[in-house]
């Protein structure tokens, strides 16, 4: 079954927006990537790994607009 990536289907409202990055996955990430370990290396893929996470986050948020916002207005007296 594929996930649908919904508020209230196969999300819930503690769930991460934002998945968090590990040493573990970024030591990995470097070990299976690069040929050449440096830190100017290590940087990069980690800002690679941040740009993934925040595509991710991008997709996550408009997937959900609307439930974000329907969430956030109750008790607002909108």
């Amino acid at each position: 079954m594929e996930k649908r990536w919904s508020l209230g289907d196969d999300l819930v409202t503690s769930d991460n927006l934002l998945d968090a990055v590990t040493f573990d996955e970024l030591i990995t990430t470097v070990r299976c990537n690069c040929s050449k370990i440096d830190s100017k290396v290590v940087r990069t893929e980690l800002k690679r790994i941040l740009e993934i996470r925040k595509q991710d986050m991008e997709y996550l948020l408009e997937k959900n607009m609307d439930t974000i916002i329907a969430e956030a207005k109750k008790g607002k007296g909108q």
